[in-house]
């Protein structure tokens, strides 16, 4: 298995262990204390959410950072380094031991309470007795709850297709064998920003599963637009006949079908089930519930995953990705590959060895441990997501059904050589020939921006999957055997979990 090289960090820390003991100190300083360092810390916990979770998980390192004032920034920084310039060690150690364990707390109360209140009882009125105690069972127990909801709009889209074919008499094959699934492809959600935000609109206060899962039930109408175009063909049809006759010749009829969009999933319809507006004050903080919700999301990210690789690239919305293909100058079966490839633009992390069959796989953004060799981050915990050549596999086989093998070697002997010139989007390009370099990367082409830059599309270390333009592509490959230039037949697809 070939895949981009590490380029930074990468298997250094156990976030997850880290967390627990985070846990532990803020459970021992008691919820009355958390509840005052929350109230105290005001803009400072708003600026420095992130790096506060981060320095409580990563221990050693994070507290030499500290030590010179940089970890946290602003009045942090500067009551750090002056407690570090005291005279005597034994007032440092303290004074630091103080400075950290308040960082701690801060970091809690900046948790979304849904995940984390039956761990700190930060409101103990809302406390469930029978829910899970750890970090982990804690937020795989909320996640499943946002995903059970999500699934429910995504059914309901399914049962509009359903209505719209029945209520207007269209031929029932032929219009499901048009619809257009984006939903499937484009499951466009952010768990952690689903449970922050949640946590936001109750202001820490009272939150529930049961109440969670009622507000989004309630919009799960809005969650996958269903639009339709009627269309008509001809259609080959044995006549009736009475019983004893023999049947007639075949006939063409005309039929109306219907072409049915389910289109990706509307961030948005998350505000309106929890009644937010982003821009009115949170008062807990003095920021904007936009802020807080980001800030919690953030927070939560590098608790659990030990980065903010899950939802720093911004997604791709459905009307950018219809305007982008739009521009494009090719073949429908091109662009249908496209489709599938920018669609998981900023909604798949990075992850060494990660594979995955067909369509929107609900494992992936979920804590997983790394089992591939080869890689610094063998053996951690990362949020579940595509390595490089899984990424371009995934892309084919969802839009085409059609197989680029696994790993750069293999997907090398799938393609032949090309010229730069000759590149149209859904072409393979690699950072070098396989053999030559230790790691190697693959990548999607996907055209050229306004200034006449190629951009590419490619799951990449760090970020995830990403659409930018790359200096280090060397080697243009396309795929054996398909025709790339045909009018594009959908291929059908199927949900399913592939570890790699």
């Amino acid at each position: 298995m070939s895949d981009e090289q590490q380029r930074f960090g990468d298997g250094q820390d156990d976030y997850l262990k880290g967390a627990r003991k985070a846990a532990e100190a803020a459970r021992k300083a008691g919820t009355a204390s958390a509840k005052a360092a929350g109230a105290a810390a005001g803009e400072a916990t708003a600026n420095a959410a992130a790096a506060t979770v981060q320095a409580g998980v990563q221990g050693g390192k994070a507290a030499a950072e500290i030590a010179t004032g940089t970890a946290a920034g602003g009045p942090w920084g500067a009551i750090l380094s002056a407690a570090w310039s005291l005279r005597h060690t034994l007032f440092k150690i303290l004074i630091f031991i103080c400075l950290f364990l308040l960082l701690i707390i801060v970091g809690v109360v900046s948790l979304p309470s849904i995940v984390f209140n039956n761990i700190f009882h930060t409101d103990p009125s809302s406390v469930d007795p029978n829910a899970p105690t750890s970090v982990t069972a804690s937020f795989d127990d909320a996640s499943g709850v946002v995903s059970d909801c999500i699934q429910n709009g995504y059914d309901m889209a399914l049962a509009r297709v359903e209505q719209i074919i029945t209520e207007g008499g269209y031929d029932y094959d032929l219009s499901m064998d048009a619809l257009v699934n984006n939903g499937l492809i484009s499951t466009d959600y952010d768990t952690c920003y689903t449970l922050a935000a949640y946590s936001a609109s109750m202001q820490q206060r009272g939150t529930t599963k049961a109440d969670m899962k009622a507000k989004l039930d309630a919009v799960a109408g809005q969650m996958f637009a269903v639009t339709y175009e009627v269309k008509e063909t001809t259609k080959t049809v044995q006549p009736e006949v009475a019983e004893g006759e023999e049947p007639g010749e075949p006939e063409e009829v005309i039929v109306q079908y219907v072409v049915c969009t389910i289109h990706p999933f509307d961030q948005s319809v998350i505000l309106t089930a929890f009644g937010i507006d982003t821009s009115a004050q949170y008062d807990q903080f003095g920021i904007t519930y936009g802020e807080a919700i980001i800030n919690m999301s953030n927070a939560l990210k590098m608790t659990m995953y030990g980065t903010l690789s899950n939802g720093s690239v911004p997604p791709i919305t459905d009307a950018e990705l219809n305007a982008f293909l739009n521009s494009l100058t090719c073949s429908g079966t091109r662009k249908e590959l496209m489709r599938a490839a920018l669609s998981l633009v900023g909604r798949v992390p990075y992850f060494w060895g990660g594979k995955s069959a067909p369509g929107w796989n609900e494992a992936w953004n979920t804590p997983r441990l790394v089992t591939s060799a080869g890689s610094s981050s063998t053996g951690t915990i990362r949020p579940y997501g595509l390595d490089c050549s899984g990424f371009t596999q995934w892309v084919y086989q969802t839009a085409l059904g059609v197989t680029l093998y696994d790993g750069t070697w293999n997907q090398w002997d799938a393609t032949f050589a090309i010229t730069e010139d000759e590149l149209l989007p859904g072409d393979l390009g690699f950072m070098a020939a396989p053999g030559t370099v230790p790691v190697n990367h693959v990548l999607l082409y996907a055209g050229k921006d306004a200034d006449g830059k190629q951009l590419w599309v490619h799951c990449t270390s760090g970020s995830g999957v990403v659409l930018n333009s790359p200096t280090y592509v060397t080697q243009f490959r396309r795929r054996k055997d398909i025709d790339l230039e045909a009018d594009f037949m959908p291929a059908p697809i199927e949900q399913g979990v592939n570890d790699g």
